[in-house]
């Protein structure tokens, strides 16, 4: 039995290329959150946890939407001589993957979502400026 010879897939023309590199390549990446300059609008010192305005403003001009219940850790809100007040400028980052399961503490815990890289799932990394 003589073998199948294999076809060439041709895009001449880059089409498929074209699409992949300039719309969906873009596409998936603003889909990806991964860290943010923000500015603190609120903070609760009992719960560890502040509302946060993201500074780089969206493509068209319009700010970007609040972020709420960011987390702030310990090594962050203990560092002698930082405070996290309001119009502090904080560095902050996304989970991997969802944490509405997360207690705050050292256990496992189960994942809800297929949400990754979410701005729902936020923790103040650093504080810039207090």
């Amino acid at each position: 039995m003589a073998s199948k010879k294999k076809s060439k897939i041709v895009d001449p023309k880059n089409k498929l290329y074209l699409f992949v590199m300039d719309v969906l390549a873009p596409f998936i990446g603003a889909q990806i959150n991964c860290h943010q300059q923000c500015r603190v609008i609120s903070y609760d010192s009992k719960t560890h946890t502040c509302e946060a305005e993201p500074l780089p403003l969206q493509s068209d001009g319009d700010k970007r939407a609040t972020l709420t219940e960011v987390i702030v850790p310990e090594s962050v809100y203990e560092v002698t001589g930082v405070k996290i007040k309001r119009d502090s400028i904080i560095w902050v980052g996304f989970g991997d993957r969802d944490m509405d399961n997360w207690a705050g503490g050292a256990s496992n815990y189960k994942i809800d979502t297929r949400r990754t890289h979410s701005i729902q799932d936020a923790v103040v990394e650093a504080v810039i400026k207090s």
